[in-house]
């Protein structure tokens, strides 16, 4: 399935898996800020928050400029700037009063670089190989990610400056990869004229973002669902390793660094399976399942207290994520029209990522007042419902299209 991608995919790829073995630091962010800054659970959730939010402004202003200057020159700034500001970090760690405004930093720099990612990982594919390339980047990340949360478990305690130290190097590895393999290939005047005449779903168009987002209210609905998606999502993400600390006491940064791993090895199993058994099926079909997944495991977890149990339902999540991230940026990009990739993407992260950064600080709350139960069950009603808005809105593109799905 893979053997017949270009060789510029596969170092996208291969881009993509040192980024995953450098993923030290956003696994464990919560438990960083309550453990070894000692905020409340509350003002984590506050803090998390506001650290997400810095990724609107970093997208926005990287987001225009990827769309008219090279995107090779703006992923490769951005991602120094973050790959310093972590180890930057990391050297003034014991520092309590500079640590939160250098975290900011590297949210505000990683924003900056999505927009250019994502648009360069949307030139080099086609309509043709675009589901099992995102698949590829998708599955070698995870590979990476198998072995980073489960160092970062190990580092937790003994040396907790070498997880910003460490990702931070890893990310300027990464950005070295870039300058090395991979040529910016954004599209030119004619293939852009070209999708006009061919009519594709990513076909160029003239005008703002927002003239454009506004000719495809369905995509924009698609966004809003995936914003309160999110929103349940980020309750989680927040949510954990948390419970675990309070669970496994000292073994629970260890046991939610072998949650992360075990996640990662799911997706490594999986990835292939569930691409080849979904070429036929629309992306939308199978996101809504997905999330579907992510609710009846979500819904368990609420009254689980067994680490076994925790790493049978992480199995479970884990295939509604392979489901989700194999169908999704297929799906967005074949939406996107080709001179607005960057910009599209930011517009994305913005509406989508309002959920995700505003879901820390409602969890925050709600643990304190409700507990950990009631947050597992308020993230599996809104993916249910989530769920259940995407089939309709699937339904709605079949009356468009009026394809067989």
């Amino acid at each position: 399935m893979y053997r017949k991608l270009p060789r510029d995919i596969w170092a996208l790829a291969f881009i993509n898996f040192i980024n995953g073995v450098g993923s030290f630091v956003f696994p464990f962010l919560t438990l960083f800020m309550t453990v070894k800054l000692g905020y409340s659970i509350a003002y984590a959730g506050f803090f998390t928050m506001l650290s997400l939010s810095m990724y609107a402004p970093g997208s926005i202003i990287s987001s225009k400029l990827s769309d008219i200057y090279p995107r090779k020159t703006i992923m490769i700034v951005t991602q120094i700037l973050c790959g310093l500001a972590m180890i930057v970090t990391g050297l003034f760690m014991n520092n309590k009063e500079i640590v939160p405004f250098l975290l900011l930093s590297i949210f505000f720099f990683d924003g900056a670089t999505d927009p250019a990612r994502t648009a360069i990982h949307a030139d080099h594919t086609t309509f043709q190989n675009r589901k099992e390339a995102f698949s590829l980047f998708y599955f070698a990340f995870n590979i990476g990610f198998a072995v980073g949360p489960m160092v970062a478990g190990i580092l937790f305690y003994k040396y907790p400056q070498w997880l910003f130290i460490g990702n931070g190097l890893v990310t300027l590895c990464s950005t070295l990869l870039v300058m090395i393999l991979i040529e910016d290939k954004k599209p030119t005047t004619e293939e852009l004229e070209l999708s006009i005449i061919n009519n594709q779903s990513d076909k160029a168009v003239e005008g703002s973002v927002w003239k454009a987002l506004k000719e495809r209210p369905l995509l924009t609905i698609y966004l809003l669902i995936s914003s309160a998606a999110g929103l349940a999502r980020a309750f989680i993400f927040f949510a954990i390793p948390l419970f675990f600390n309070e669970l496994f006491l000292m073994k629970g940064p260890t046991y939610y660094g072998s949650i992360m791993s075990i996640n990662a090895i799911t997706v490594i199993v999986f990835t292939p399976i569930i691409v080849k058994l979904s070429n036929n099926r629309h992306p939308l079909r199978d996101i809504s399942m997905s999330l579907l997944l992510y609710s009846l495991s979500y819904f368990i977890m609420g009254y689980a207290s067994s680490y076994i149990y925790f790493a049978a339902l992480m199995v479970l999540a884990t295939i509604g994520e392979v489901l989700s991230a194999t169908n999704y940026e297929y799906f967005f990009t074949n939406q996107t029209p080709m001179g607005h990739r960057a910009r599209f993407s930011s517009v994305r992260l913005i509406l989508e990522g309002s959920g995700f950064a505003i879901g820390p600080l409602l969890a925050g709350i709600i643990i304190n007042d409700k507990g950990y139960t009631f947050i597992f069950l308020s993230s599996a009603i809104i993916l249910l419902g989530c769920a259940i808005a995407l089939q309709f809105l699937r339904l709605a593109y079949k009356k468009k299209t009026n394809n067989k799905y």
